[in-house]
C-alpha cells in the first residue's frame, strides 16, 4: 500500500524532475554576429555552442545567428544591452558607449597579435572589461582576432603617406579611425562592412582599410587593384553577454560557457593566423599588385592625434597602454 508520506515524497520527486526539465527548456540563448557564415568567427562560435549543449546534456542551448540575421551591428548592440538577445560578437563598435574599447586599435601601437593579446588578456583588458561591466555588459576575457589592417586602393599604389593625399578611403564609423585618416591627409568616408564591396564596385571611394582575412573572404581583389602593406592598426572581436542575463545563469553553466568560449577564441586566433600566412600568395595570384608602404611618414603626423585621444581615454587607461607600447605622445 502507498502511505501518505510515500505519496507526498513521490510528488516531490516528480516535481523536481519536472523542474529540471523546465529549466533545460528555459536556458536557450541567442548569439548574434554580422560576420559571414564561412568566417572563422561563425564557425568557431557554432562549435562552441555545440560543445556547450553536449557538455550540459542539452540543458543549455545557444543559437548562433550569423551574417546579420538579427540585424545590423548597431541593432544587435542595442539588443544585447536591453537583454533582447543574450550574446553578441562585436567588432570595434563599443566606442560611443565605452571609449577605451577602441584603444587596442590605435594606429602604430602594437606590432604583432601576440603583443595585442598579451595586453588584452591581462591588465589593459581587465580595465576595459571593468568599464564594460559598468555599462551592463559582460565581456569574455579572451578576444578574437581580426588582424592588422592594410590599405587597398583602386587608382594608385600607396608607397608613402603623400600618396594618400586627397584619396577617399572607406573606414569604420569610429571617430578615432576617421580622425586618423584625416590626420594623414586622406578623405575618410564611413560605411558598414556589408556595404563595403558595393561602394568599392561602384567607385564611391578609391580605397579601404581591412585586414587580410576580410580582403580574402570578401574577394576585394575583384574591385581593388593595389594591396598596400601598412599594418597601420589592429582590430579584433569580443564576445559579449548581457550582464543581468549572465549573472542569472547558474554558476556551473557560466563555467561551461566560459571554458568553451575561451577555447573558441584561441582556435579562431589560430585560424586567422593561418589565413594571414597565405593571404599574400592568394591575392597576388588574383592579380593584386602588392606594395610595401613606407609608413614612417604616417607617424610624423600623429603627435596631435595621440594627444587628442589620450584626453578622450583618460590617463589611467593610457598608462596601461603605454606600459605595453612605450610612449606614444611626444614629450
Amino acid at each position: 500500500m502507498v502511505t501518505r508520506r510515500k505519496f507526498i515524497a513521490g510528488l516531490g520527486a516528480a516535481a523536481l524532475v519536472a523542474g529540471r526539465g523546465a529549466r533545460a527548456a528555459e536556458v536557450r540563448w541567442r548569439l548574434g554576429l554580422s560576420q559571414p557564415l564561412d568566417s572563422p568567427n561563425y564557425l568557431r562560435l557554432r562549435e562552441m555552442a555545440e560543445r556547450v549543449q553536449a557538455e550540459t546534456n542539452g540543458q543549455m542551448q545557444i543559437d548562433v545567428l550569423g551574417a546579420g540575421a538579427l540585424g545590423s551591428d548597431n541593432q544587435m548592440l542595442a539588443m544585447v544591452q536591453k537583454g533582447e538577445i543574450e550574446m553578441y560578437m562585436a567588432g570595434n563598435v563599443w566606442g560611443p558607449l565605452v571609449p577605451v574599447t577602441e584603444m587596442p586599435g590605435l594606429p602604430f601601437t602594437f606590432k604583432t597579435p601576440a603583443e595585442v593579446f598579451a595586453a588584452l588578456d591581462a591588465d589593459l583588458g581587465d580595465y576595459i572589461r571593468g568599464e564594460m561591466a559598468g555599462k551592463g555588459i559582460h565581456q569574455f576575457r579572451l578576444g578574437f582576432d581580426n588582424g592588422f589592417h592594410q590599405i587597398t586602393t583602386r587608382t594608385r599604389p600607396v608607397r608613402a603617406v603623400e600618396d594618400l593625399a586627397g584619396m577617399t578611403i572607406r573606414t569604420p564609423f569610429q571617430k578615432m579611425t576617421v580622425d586618423f585618416f584625416e590626420s594623414i591627409g586622406a578623405q575618410p568616408r564611413t560605411f558598414t562592412l556589408n556595404q563595403l564591396y558595393k561602394v568599392l564596385k561602384e567607385q564611391v571611394v578609391d580605397g579601404q582599410t581591412d585586414p587580410y582575412q576580410i580582403i580574402v573572404l570578401l574577394k576585394l581583389h575583384e574591385v581593388q587593384r593595389y594591396l598596400n602593406i601598412t599594418n597601420h592598426w589592429w582590430s579584433g572581436f569580443t564576445l559579449n553577454a548581457n550582464l543581468e542575463k549572465w549573472k542569472a545563469l547558474p554558476a556551473d553553466l557560466q563555467a561551461v560557457v566560459t571554458r568553451h568560449a575561451d577555447a573558441a577564441a584561441l582556435a579562431q586566433r589560430a585560424d586567422v593566423a593561418k589565413i594571414d600566412a597565405g593571404a599574400l600568395e592568394i591575392l597576388r595570384a588574383k592579380g593584386m599588385v602588392v606594395t610595401e608602404t613606407d609608413t614612417s611618414g604616417f607617424r610624423r603626423h600623429l603627435g596631435p592625434f595621440y594627444a587628442r585621444w589620450k584626453a578622450v581615454y583618460g590617463d589611467k587607461a593610457w598608462a596601461l597602454l603605454e606600459k605595453r607600447t612605450g610612449p606614444l605622445v611626444p614629450a
